[in-house]
């Protein structure tokens, strides 16, 4: 299927359309190891990410590379899985990623977003176009709105600064497109879901010199907590100026808006995970009150991707984004069970938050040769500045409730406005960093490093919240060596560095806390077989944390920074086109995540004290697989018809941090069926119909806990159907 778009950055992914068209010229890059000679336009096949398989990524490198020759965990969700899985967010889009955990937070996955997925063992940051921003900002954004995603396993912090040790998860928006689409889409399922949404794109003028898109989306439904709904309301229009074939310049934004944020509740292990003589706690059990709880967020942003190619040697490129992100909050969390086993107590809590942000990502590409060796050279420079205005409380006098009868419509009273804390973080983040690509013939070596200046002011009306003028700077680096067999075959070695800082931590000697550091040595294999729709991966790695701050058990308040946690692994992955019409994506993760070293002791669900060190992380499974098979006929009785299957398995985890009790495992099915209505009368060309099932057999279980006290349901059965219409 040829199609083309508008070249505006590294980041614009497979900006194809969804429903394909016929080939247009347009402006391409090369990889570092083939070097463009001129700067004529070309016509380019969607060869990066066909059906389910990508060939090329730039979150690992932020150039064109094919995932071949990246020394480091690459998986790409293409917009073509979005489209058949029809996944409700970003956790949802990532259940068939090696190496990744979704849903931690099981059904109020939807509401903590990042904050329910792991990556390596660690949760990852979650970019949007190449640029991170706070983390419940990037995570907001609808899957309609998403042209692809792209996980990147391990330390990221050479080309990004502060990130988890474990990875980042960098969503593409949709992009303007060269060819004509159109597409409005209507939808609705169990737990009274309904939605709806359009996307238009196409040049503007006769030249193709400006091109648009305009994409809104709209959903409100029930869920299967009690009497929680969930809302969302968003549209992103998007402008692309290309004045030549050197330069590009595109405008994105995104407004949505949730009146409703769905569920954040949660249960505790007794009568979850645990057994309990009074029986089991409902899968729609909610601790808090409708007469209280009350979460909406509203988000604005808007940026650009510019780039200009000055010759055959100099690309400049630059991303920016400002945003504005709203979130207020009224929730009711569990506090304790009580000595009866069913009796939960309950206290009320108060959020009110307001961020803007702004990120400038700088980058200066040069492609050339010294003597044998292709050099891909990048100079960038970044800059971001974060303004957050906090005001929260607690009130701990609220009713208890029942676990296993609970009774809703209590009077809940939040905290005294004139008791909340308030508190203003103001940061601002500066980075410099040079990486190279050089290529010798079947040798590919990456090289990075990065300096990064980190400054905040947190002024707060309770004292214990003011730290004023607090900085840290850090330096990173990362090397990998490829091997580039001429049948695809790709074995890799690499080790990159990561830090985040720990802003907000004060250690017992008075002084802030250092920010926390990882290392990571990984080696693997990749195969793409020339000419083949097909990409297998394998991969191991040692990934250490150290400086992770601990609550101090003799002073509240301060923290030590002794602990260490260690993440070792195994991932597998293989994305495959079996002919024209089967498509197979599986994946295999055995993550061996533990403490160390720290010193803390703690007291499991059976009241025994016991050390820290040498257990398990809590609520990170040691094994997880899933398999998805897609199925479309073409040329045969069933023509039009598509048909999927698939499995996801995620091993037994701990519930905390002393192992005294353990999550079992769970196995989900899902499944899915489309047709294409053109098949069956010419008029109806364009029409497709889908139903997509979650959890099809309605398995009730719990996902995850972090906790004796706190465990989440994951989410049961969901069905949507739908028709989408694309001219």
């Amino acid at each position: 299927m040829a199609v083309a778009i508008a070249a505006s950055s590294s980041y614009a992914g497979d900006a194809t359309s969804q429903t394909g068209g016929d080939a247009v010229p347009m402006e391409t890059k090369t990889s570092p190891s083939t070097h463009a000679k001129t700067l004529s336009k070309v016509t380019v096949t969607a060869q990066g990410a066909t059906g389910y398989v990508a060939s090329d990524g730039s979150a690992a490198t932020k150039t064109d590379t094919p995932i071949t020759e990246t020394p480091q965990s690459i998986s790409i969700v293409t917009r073509q899985q979005i489209d058949d899985q029809q996944p409700q967010s970003l956790n949802e889009a990532l259940r068939y990623s090696p190496g990744v955990v979704p849903e931690t937070e099981g059904t109020a996955s939807n509401f903590w977003g990042a904050n329910s997925l792991q990556l390596r063992g660690f949760t990852p940051g979650v970019f949007l176009d190449g640029l991170q921003d706070d983390s419940s900002a990037n995570d907001m954004v609808d899957p309609y709105f998403y042209q692809r995603i792209e996980v990147l396993s391990g330390p990221p912090s050479v080309l990004y600064g502060q990130a988890s040790p474990g990875g980042i998860v960098d969503v593409v928006s949709k992009q303007p497109t060269a060819t004509p689409l159109h597409e409005i889409t209507f939808g609705l399922g169990n737990y009274d879901r309904y939605q709806a949404g359009f996307d238009f794109s196409g040049p503007l003028d006769q030249d193709g010199h400006w091109l648009y898109r305009l994409t809104g989306v709209g959903l409100t439904q029930s869920t299967q907590t009690s009497w929680i709904k969930h809302k969302r309301y968003g549209i992103a229009p998007a402008l692309t100026w290309h004045p030549d074939e050197n330069t590009s310049l595109t405008v994105l934004s995104n407004f949505t808006y949730s009146p409703d944020m769905g569920d954040y509740s949660n249960v505790p292990a007794v009568g979850s995970v645990l057994p309990s003589p009074l029986g089991k706690v409902s899968a729609d059990f909610n601790p808090g009150d409708p007469s209280f709880n009350k979460a909406e967020q509203r988000l604005a942003m808007i940026g650009y991707q510019f780039e200009h190619h000055f010759n055959d040697i100099w690309t400049f490129q630059q991303n920016a984004r400002f945003t504005d992100n709203r979130n207020e909050a009224n929730m009711i969390w569990p506090s304790g069970l009580e000595a009866d086993g069913e009796t939960l107590d309950r206290y009320a809590f108060v959020r009110h938050m307001s961020a803007r942000s702004f990120l400038i990502d700088n980058r200066l590409t040069a492609q050339f040769d010294l003597g044998a060796i292709k050099n891909t050279m990048l100079l960038g420079a970044s800059y971001s500045r974060f303004h957050e205005n906090w005001n929260y409380g607690s009130n701990f006098d609220v009713p208890p409730i029942n676990i296993f009868a609970p009774v809703y419509g209590v009077s809940v009273h939040g905290p005294d406005p004139a008791s909340l804390s308030a508190y203003v973080d103001h940061s601002r983040q500066t980075g410099v960093y040079w990486q190279d690509q050089l290529s010798l013939d079947h040798w590919r070596l990456l090289l990075g490093v990065r300096q990064d200046w980190i400054k905040t002011d947190q002024t707060s009306n309770d004292a214990s919240l003011a730290i004023p003028n607090q900085s840290d700077n850090k330096f990173t680096w990362r090397t990998g060596l490829v091997y580039v067999f001429d049948n695809g075959l790709a074995p890799y070695v690499s080790y990159a560095t990561s830090f985040q800082p720990q802003f907000g931590s004060i250690t017992t000697s008075g002084k802030p806390a250092l920010p926390t550091t990882g290392q990571q040595y990984e080696a693997g294999l990749k195969f793409q077989p020339a000419g083949s729709n097909s990409l297998l991966t394998a991969a191991i790695y040692n990934l250490t944390e150290q400086n992770v701050p601990e609550a101090a058990p003799l002073d509240p308040g301060f923290v030590t920074q002794v602990g260490e946690i260690r993440s070792r692994g195994v991932e597998l992955s293989d994305r495959t086109a079996l002919g024209n019409d089967l498509n197979l994506i599986a994946s295999y993760a055995y993550t061996d995540s533990r403490y160390t070293r720290t010193p803390t002791i703690d007291t499991g669900y059976d009241g025994v004290a016991a050390p820290v060190q040498g257990h398990y992380q809590y609520a990170v499974p040691r094994q997880t697989a899933s398999l998805w098979l897609d199925y479309t006929a073409h040329g045969s009785v069933l023509q039009g018809l598509g048909m999927s299957a698939g499995l996801r398995y995620v091993g037994s985890s701990y519930g905390d941090d002393v192992n005294s009790f353990k999550v079992p495992a769970f196995t989900l099915l899902d499944a899915a069926l489309r047709y294409d209505m053109g098949t069956v009368d010419p008029a109806l060309q364009g029409l497709k119909l889908q139903l997509n099932l979650s959890n099809l057999l309605d398995k009730t279980y719990v996902s995850a806990c972090t906790s004796s006290a706190t465990c989440n349901f994951g989410v049961r059965r969901t069905l949507y159907a739908s028709a989408t219409y694309d001219w």
